[in-house]
């Protein structure tokens, strides 16, 4: 049985969708409606369950990514820059000698604390280090709590605005059975739209995470091997051990950085993979 959004006015309305719209479509409302027009009602309820679906699972995926991140930097970055400070002080290694410029830059961006909520709740779409960007902040709420609402912030995907796909009618019917039909028609095919984004956003994520878990796996088994005391010896050893954790490091550092969203909301180019480290996984690509 499809679900359609209530009917209500002068609030936010919370459905069983997890959408917020209000004077949707006007059910019970009027004369029973046309076969046609129910048809096409069927089919938007569709498309509007499935973008829910989709953004529950983007919401899961960058609380997902957050975390790894979070993880990444405390097991793996932070003894990292403890590990280069001692052997700096020692002049046993430089930075310079181990990290590229770009991932330098990444390092002495972050701050040494324990990441915070704000950044759990913008890293994983924008890179570490990032904020929210204005333009993209309707789009981060909307992902987060499921609201849509008429005369809040407008929430765009792939240049449409979804309380318009999500509440054709959210004014008045338009007049004329073709011109009901056509408006529910044109909101599902917006909603087809934004979900297919949502669903590639949330393989983006994922690509990442495994990408970053790879990495952070064999960064933190080369750190087992290191500390600054190592190399009083003189061996080559250590030197060759740093040399590798500097190239996992320092294509951690990039990656993590690396924006899945751009300041509009639209996904960001793929970072390039470092030949020397994890290739970041491309996600499959959709037949259309």
């Amino acid at each position: 049985m499809p679900i359609f959004i209530p009917f209500a006015v002068g609030g936010l309305v919370l459905t069983a969708l997890g959408l917020g719209v209000k004077r949707v479509l006007g059910e019970g409302v009027g004369p029973p409606d046309a076969p046609e027009v129910r048809q096409a009602r069927e089919r938007h309820a569709a498309a509007l369950a499935a973008l829910k679906v989709a953004r529950l699972r983007v919401r899961d995926g960058v609380v997902a990514y957050g975390d790894r991140q979070a993880r990444a930097k405390a097991e793996v970055l932070e003894p990292f820059r403890g590990l280069m400070s001692r052997l700096e002080r020692w002049e046993q290694a430089r930075r310079e000698d181990v990290l590229s410029p770009g991932a330098r830059e990444v390092l002495e961006v972050l701050s040494p604390e324990p990441v915070s909520r704000a950044a759990r709740r913008c890293w994983p779409l924008w890179g570490v280090g990032s904020s929210v960007p204005p333009a993209t902040a309707p789009l981060l709420d909307y992902l987060e709590q499921g609201w849509l609402q008429e005369d809040g912030p407008r929430v765009l995907v792939e240049g449409s605005c979804l309380f318009t796909a999500a509440a054709p009618w959210a004014s008045q019917p338009p007049e004329g059975l073709e011109a009901r039909v056509q408006a529910l028609e044109a909101g599902a095919r917006a909603l087809a739209r934004a979900t297919a984004f949502l669903e590639d956003l949330r393989r983006r994520l994922e690509a990442l995470d495994a990408c970053v878990a790879a990495l952070q796996a064999r960064a933190a088994a080369q750190l087992a091997y290191l500390d600054a005391p190592s190399f009083e010896s003189g061996g080559e050893e250590p030197r060759e051990r740093l040399r590798r954790l500097g190239v996992l490091t320092g294509t951690l550092l990039l990656l993590l950085r690396a924006p899945v969203l751009d300041g509009e909301g639209r996904l960001a180019p793929l970072p390039p993979a470092s030949p020397d480290a994890e290739p970041v996984a491309h996600e499959p690509v959709a037949q259309t």
